[in-house]
Protein backbone atom coordinates (compact mmCIF):
# COMPACT_ATOMS: atom_id res chain seq x y z
CA UNK A 1 0.00 0.00 0.00
CA UNK A 2 1.25 3.48 -0.86
CA UNK A 3 0.82 6.47 1.42
CA UNK A 4 0.78 10.22 0.98
CA UNK A 5 2.13 10.76 4.49
CA UNK A 6 3.99 8.55 6.95
CA UNK A 7 4.19 10.20 10.38
CA UNK A 8 6.39 9.32 13.34
CA UNK A 9 5.65 10.60 16.83
CA UNK A 10 4.59 10.03 20.41
CA UNK A 11 1.19 8.53 21.18
CA UNK A 12 -0.49 10.54 23.94
CA UNK A 13 -4.01 10.46 25.33
CA UNK A 14 -5.03 14.05 26.11
CA UNK A 15 -6.93 15.07 29.23
CA UNK A 16 -8.08 18.66 28.68
CA UNK A 17 -9.18 21.01 31.48
CA UNK A 18 -10.19 24.67 31.38
CA UNK A 19 -8.41 26.78 34.01
CA UNK A 20 -8.69 30.37 35.28
CA UNK A 21 -6.09 32.98 36.18
CA UNK A 22 -6.04 31.82 39.80
CA UNK A 23 -4.92 28.35 38.78
CA UNK A 24 -2.39 29.84 36.38
CA UNK A 25 -0.66 31.25 39.47
CA UNK A 26 -0.54 27.71 40.87
CA UNK A 27 1.27 26.58 37.73
CA UNK A 28 3.89 29.30 38.21
CA UNK A 29 4.50 28.10 41.78
CA UNK A 30 4.87 24.54 40.43
CA UNK A 31 7.49 25.70 37.93
CA UNK A 32 5.26 25.01 34.92
CA UNK A 33 5.56 27.77 32.27
CA UNK A 34 2.30 28.87 30.70
CA UNK A 35 1.95 28.17 26.99
CA UNK A 36 4.58 25.46 26.75
CA UNK A 37 5.00 21.71 27.12
CA UNK A 38 6.66 20.35 30.27
CA UNK A 39 7.70 16.72 30.75
CA UNK A 40 6.66 15.46 34.20
CA UNK A 41 6.55 12.20 36.14
CA UNK A 42 3.33 10.20 36.10
CA UNK A 43 2.76 10.73 39.84
CA UNK A 44 3.06 14.51 39.48
CA UNK A 45 0.68 14.46 36.52
CA UNK A 46 -1.85 12.39 38.43
CA UNK A 47 -1.60 14.81 41.37
CA UNK A 48 -2.41 17.74 39.06
CA UNK A 49 -5.37 15.88 37.53
CA UNK A 50 -6.63 15.01 41.02
CA UNK A 51 -6.26 18.63 42.15
CA UNK A 52 -8.19 19.93 39.14
CA UNK A 53 -10.90 17.30 39.57
CA UNK A 54 -11.33 18.13 43.27
CA UNK A 55 -11.78 21.78 42.25
CA UNK A 56 -14.80 20.67 40.25
CA UNK A 57 -13.09 20.82 36.88
CA UNK A 58 -14.09 18.25 34.26
CA UNK A 59 -11.91 16.96 31.45
CA UNK A 60 -12.33 15.87 27.86
CA UNK A 61 -10.44 12.70 26.90
CA UNK A 62 -9.08 12.38 23.36
CA UNK A 63 -6.23 10.83 21.45
CA UNK A 64 -3.46 13.32 20.89
CA UNK A 65 0.21 13.70 20.29
CA UNK A 66 1.33 16.40 17.88
CA UNK A 67 2.16 14.07 15.00
CA UNK A 68 -1.06 12.11 15.41
CA UNK A 69 -3.21 15.25 15.45
CA UNK A 70 -1.63 16.41 12.19
CA UNK A 71 -1.94 12.96 10.63
CA UNK A 72 -5.59 12.56 11.56
CA UNK A 73 -6.32 15.98 10.06
CA UNK A 74 -4.53 15.08 6.82
CA UNK A 75 -6.37 11.76 6.70
CA UNK A 76 -9.80 13.29 7.23
CA UNK A 77 -9.08 15.84 4.52
CA UNK A 78 -8.42 12.90 2.19
CA UNK A 79 -4.75 11.88 2.38
CA UNK A 80 -3.65 8.25 2.76
CA UNK A 81 -1.76 8.19 6.05
CA UNK A 82 0.25 5.89 8.28
CA UNK A 83 1.17 6.65 11.91
CA UNK A 84 4.19 5.02 13.52
CA UNK A 85 4.01 5.18 17.32
CA UNK A 86 3.78 2.80 20.29
CA UNK A 87 1.25 2.26 23.09
CA UNK A 88 0.98 -0.09 26.04
CA UNK A 89 -1.53 -2.90 26.15
CA UNK A 90 -3.80 -0.98 28.52
CA UNK A 91 -7.15 0.79 28.25
CA UNK A 92 -5.60 4.03 26.99
CA UNK A 93 -3.45 2.20 24.45
CA UNK A 94 -6.37 0.24 23.04
CA UNK A 95 -8.44 3.42 22.95
CA UNK A 96 -5.65 5.07 20.97
CA UNK A 97 -5.36 2.32 18.35
CA UNK A 98 -9.13 2.26 17.85
CA UNK A 99 -9.10 6.03 17.36
CA UNK A 100 -6.44 5.83 14.63
CA UNK A 101 -8.41 3.15 12.83
CA UNK A 102 -11.68 5.07 13.07
CA UNK A 103 -9.98 8.04 11.42
CA UNK A 104 -8.60 5.95 8.52
CA UNK A 105 -5.00 6.17 9.74
CA UNK A 106 -3.04 2.96 9.27
CA UNK A 107 -0.97 1.65 12.20
CA UNK A 108 0.97 -1.60 12.39
CA UNK A 109 2.76 -1.57 15.78
CA UNK A 110 0.84 -3.87 18.19
CA UNK A 111 0.23 -2.75 21.81
CA UNK A 112 3.13 -3.65 24.11
CA UNK A 113 2.82 -5.53 27.41
CA UNK A 114 4.80 -3.34 29.81
CA UNK A 115 4.93 -1.94 33.33
CA UNK A 116 4.93 1.48 31.65
CA UNK A 117 1.53 2.95 30.84
CA UNK A 118 0.53 4.54 27.55
CA UNK A 119 1.56 8.18 27.26
CA UNK A 120 -0.72 10.89 28.62
CA UNK A 121 -0.83 14.65 28.24
CA UNK A 122 -2.57 16.99 30.67
CA UNK A 123 -3.74 20.00 28.65
CA UNK A 124 -4.81 23.11 30.57
CA UNK A 125 -6.58 25.81 28.56
CA UNK A 126 -6.54 29.34 30.00
CA UNK A 127 -9.22 32.01 29.64
CA UNK A 128 -7.16 33.61 26.85
CA UNK A 129 -7.24 30.29 24.90
CA UNK A 130 -3.54 29.58 25.56
CA UNK A 131 -2.74 25.94 26.28
CA UNK A 132 -0.23 24.62 28.81
CA UNK A 133 0.75 20.95 28.57
CA UNK A 134 2.20 18.57 31.14
CA UNK A 135 3.24 15.35 29.47
CA UNK A 136 4.14 11.94 30.85
CA UNK A 137 5.62 9.95 27.98
CA UNK A 138 5.13 6.53 29.59
CA UNK A 139 5.82 3.76 27.08
CA UNK A 140 6.93 6.37 24.52
CA UNK A 141 10.32 6.43 26.27
CA UNK A 142 10.81 2.92 24.86
CA UNK A 143 10.06 3.96 21.27
CA UNK A 144 13.14 2.77 19.38
CA UNK A 145 14.54 2.70 15.87
CA UNK A 146 13.59 -0.95 15.36
CA UNK A 147 9.91 0.05 15.71
CA UNK A 148 10.16 1.77 12.32
CA UNK A 149 9.26 -0.05 9.12
CA UNK A 150 11.40 1.19 6.25
CA UNK A 151 9.01 -0.27 3.69
CA UNK A 152 6.30 2.11 4.90
CA UNK A 153 8.59 5.13 4.64
CA UNK A 154 9.63 3.94 1.17
CA UNK A 155 5.98 3.68 0.15
CA UNK A 156 5.21 7.27 1.26
CA UNK A 157 5.49 10.62 -0.51
CA UNK A 158 6.22 12.50 2.72
CA UNK A 159 7.74 11.59 6.07
CA UNK A 160 6.50 13.82 8.91
CA UNK A 161 8.42 13.97 12.21
CA UNK A 162 7.39 15.76 15.39
CA UNK A 163 10.24 17.55 17.14
CA UNK A 164 9.19 16.28 20.56
CA UNK A 165 10.92 12.98 19.74
CA UNK A 166 14.40 14.49 20.08
CA UNK A 167 13.86 14.85 23.85
CA UNK A 168 15.11 11.29 24.45
CA UNK A 169 18.18 9.46 23.07
CA UNK A 170 16.02 6.61 21.75
CA UNK A 171 13.63 9.08 20.13
CA UNK A 172 16.56 10.82 18.47
CA UNK A 173 17.72 7.51 17.03
CA UNK A 174 14.19 6.95 15.71
CA UNK A 175 14.33 10.33 13.97
CA UNK A 176 17.75 9.76 12.42
CA UNK A 177 16.82 6.33 11.11
CA UNK A 178 13.53 7.63 9.70
CA UNK A 179 15.20 10.55 7.92
CA UNK A 180 17.92 8.33 6.49
CA UNK A 181 15.33 5.81 5.27
CA UNK A 182 13.41 8.64 3.63
CA UNK A 183 16.53 9.97 1.91
CA UNK A 184 17.47 6.48 0.72
CA UNK A 185 14.04 6.07 -0.88
CA UNK A 186 13.37 9.57 -2.27
CA UNK A 187 10.68 10.27 0.31
CA UNK A 188 10.45 13.97 1.20
CA UNK A 189 11.16 14.88 4.83
CA UNK A 190 9.07 17.35 6.84
CA UNK A 191 9.73 18.23 10.48
CA UNK A 192 7.83 20.23 13.08
CA UNK A 193 9.95 21.95 15.74
CA UNK A 194 6.99 21.38 18.11
CA UNK A 195 7.73 23.62 21.12
CA UNK A 196 10.12 26.45 22.11
CA UNK A 197 11.19 24.55 25.25
CA UNK A 198 12.22 21.61 23.07
CA UNK A 199 14.15 23.91 20.74
CA UNK A 200 16.00 25.57 23.64
CA UNK A 201 16.88 22.27 25.33
CA UNK A 202 17.66 20.14 22.27
CA UNK A 203 18.87 22.54 19.58
CA UNK A 204 21.87 20.33 18.82
CA UNK A 205 19.67 17.31 18.16
CA UNK A 206 17.31 19.32 15.96
CA UNK A 207 20.26 20.74 14.01
CA UNK A 208 21.52 17.21 13.38
CA UNK A 209 18.20 16.33 11.73
CA UNK A 210 17.95 19.55 9.74
CA UNK A 211 21.52 19.05 8.51
CA UNK A 212 20.35 15.76 6.96
CA UNK A 213 18.63 17.89 4.28
CA UNK A 214 15.10 18.41 5.54
CA UNK A 215 12.68 19.33 2.74
CA UNK A 216 10.09 21.25 4.80
CA UNK A 217 10.17 22.80 8.28
CA UNK A 218 7.11 23.75 10.33
CA UNK A 219 7.57 26.07 13.30
CA UNK A 220 5.92 28.96 15.08
CA UNK A 221 7.47 32.36 15.71
CA UNK A 222 8.79 31.51 19.18
CA UNK A 223 10.40 28.30 17.90
CA UNK A 224 11.97 30.12 14.96
CA UNK A 225 13.49 32.77 17.22
CA UNK A 226 14.70 30.13 19.67
CA UNK A 227 16.38 28.06 16.97
CA UNK A 228 18.10 30.99 15.27
CA UNK A 229 18.96 32.66 18.60
CA UNK A 230 17.69 36.06 17.54
CA UNK A 231 14.88 38.34 18.67
CA UNK A 232 14.16 39.59 15.15
CA UNK A 233 11.83 37.46 13.03
CA UNK A 234 13.12 38.92 9.76
CA UNK A 235 16.62 37.79 10.71
CA UNK A 236 15.29 34.36 11.65
CA UNK A 237 13.55 34.15 8.28
CA UNK A 238 16.78 34.79 6.39
CA UNK A 239 18.63 32.20 8.48
CA UNK A 240 15.97 29.59 7.74
CA UNK A 241 16.44 30.22 4.01
CA UNK A 242 19.96 28.86 4.44
CA UNK A 243 18.73 25.81 6.38
CA UNK A 244 15.85 24.41 4.32
CA UNK A 245 14.47 24.89 0.80
CA UNK A 246 10.94 25.14 2.19
CA UNK A 247 9.64 26.36 5.53
CA UNK A 248 6.58 27.87 7.20
CA UNK A 249 6.60 30.05 10.32
CA UNK A 250 3.19 30.46 11.93
CA UNK A 251 2.27 33.61 13.86
CA UNK A 252 -0.96 32.69 15.59
CA UNK A 253 -3.81 35.02 14.68
CA UNK A 254 -1.43 36.91 12.36
CA UNK A 255 -1.21 34.00 9.92
CA UNK A 256 2.16 32.77 8.68
CA UNK A 257 5.19 33.60 6.58
CA UNK A 258 6.97 31.13 4.35
CA UNK A 259 9.45 30.33 1.62
CA UNK A 260 9.13 27.73 -1.16
CA UNK A 261 12.68 27.77 -2.49
CA UNK A 262 11.99 30.65 -4.85
CA UNK A 263 9.32 32.91 -3.42
CA UNK A 264 8.69 34.46 -0.02
CA UNK A 265 5.06 34.84 1.00
CA UNK A 266 2.98 36.27 3.83
CA UNK A 267 -0.41 34.72 4.59
CA UNK A 268 -2.70 36.95 6.69
CA UNK A 269 -4.48 35.44 9.66
CA UNK A 270 -8.22 34.90 9.90
CA UNK A 271 -9.85 36.71 12.80
CA UNK A 272 -11.97 34.40 14.94
CA UNK A 273 -13.05 34.12 18.56
CA UNK A 274 -10.36 31.73 19.79
CA UNK A 275 -11.49 29.40 22.57
CA UNK A 276 -8.63 26.90 22.67
CA UNK A 277 -5.34 27.11 20.76
CA UNK A 278 -4.44 23.48 21.55
CA UNK A 279 -3.90 21.74 18.23
CA UNK A 280 -3.80 24.86 16.04
CA UNK A 281 -0.26 24.17 14.85
CA UNK A 282 -1.06 20.49 14.41
CA UNK A 283 -4.10 21.28 12.29
CA UNK A 284 -2.04 23.73 10.24
CA UNK A 285 0.63 21.12 9.50
CA UNK A 286 -1.93 18.44 8.67
CA UNK A 287 -3.78 20.74 6.28
CA UNK A 288 -0.55 21.80 4.58
CA UNK A 289 0.66 18.22 4.20
CA UNK A 290 -2.68 17.17 2.71
CA UNK A 291 -2.58 20.09 0.28
CA UNK A 292 0.96 19.64 -1.02
CA UNK A 293 0.59 15.86 -1.24
CA UNK A 294 -2.45 16.54 -3.44
CA UNK A 295 -0.45 18.76 -5.77
CA UNK A 296 -1.01 22.25 -4.34
CA UNK A 297 1.80 24.76 -4.04
CA UNK A 298 3.27 25.38 -0.59
CA UNK A 299 1.75 28.86 -0.56
CA UNK A 300 -1.74 27.55 -1.29
CA UNK A 301 -1.19 24.83 1.29
CA UNK A 302 -0.29 27.49 3.85
CA UNK A 303 -3.44 29.45 3.05
CA UNK A 304 -5.49 26.30 3.59
CA UNK A 305 -3.53 25.60 6.77
CA UNK A 306 -4.40 29.01 8.21
CA UNK A 307 -8.04 28.53 7.24
CA UNK A 308 -8.24 25.10 8.87
CA UNK A 309 -6.41 26.27 12.01
CA UNK A 310 -8.89 29.14 12.41
CA UNK A 311 -11.65 26.55 12.63
CA UNK A 312 -10.03 24.35 15.28
CA UNK A 313 -9.22 27.24 17.67
CA UNK A 314 -12.93 28.10 17.72
CA UNK A 315 -13.57 24.79 19.51
CA UNK A 316 -12.25 23.01 22.61
CA UNK A 317 -9.62 20.36 21.85
CA UNK A 318 -7.23 19.62 18.98
CA UNK A 319 -9.81 17.90 16.75
CA UNK A 320 -13.09 18.67 15.02
CA UNK A 321 -16.01 16.42 14.14
CA UNK A 322 -15.32 14.26 11.09
CA UNK A 323 -17.93 16.00 9.00
CA UNK A 324 -16.35 19.37 9.76
CA UNK A 325 -13.11 18.36 8.01
CA UNK A 326 -15.16 17.56 4.91
CA UNK A 327 -16.92 20.93 5.14
CA UNK A 328 -13.65 22.84 5.60
CA UNK A 329 -12.09 21.14 2.58
CA UNK A 330 -15.14 21.67 0.37
CA UNK A 331 -15.50 25.32 1.39
CA UNK A 332 -11.87 26.02 0.51
CA UNK A 333 -11.10 24.02 -2.63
Amino acid sequence: MNYDICSVGSALVDFTFSIDKRYERNLISYGIPKGSMTLIERGDQEALIKELTEMGKTSDKACGGSGTNSTVAASLFGAKCHMTCIVSDDDHGRFYIEDLSSNNVNHTNPPISSDLSSGRCLVMVSDDAERTMCTNLGINTEFKASDLEEKIIKASNYLFLEGYLVASPKGMEVCKKAVQAAKDNNTKVSISLSDPNIVHAFKGEIKTLLDMNCDLIFCNEDEALAYTETDDLSNAFQIFKEISPNFLITQGSNGCIGFDGKNEFNIPGIKVNAIDTNGAGDMFAGAVLYSISSGSSLEKGAIFGCYAASKVVSNVGPRLLKEEYFQIKNNFF
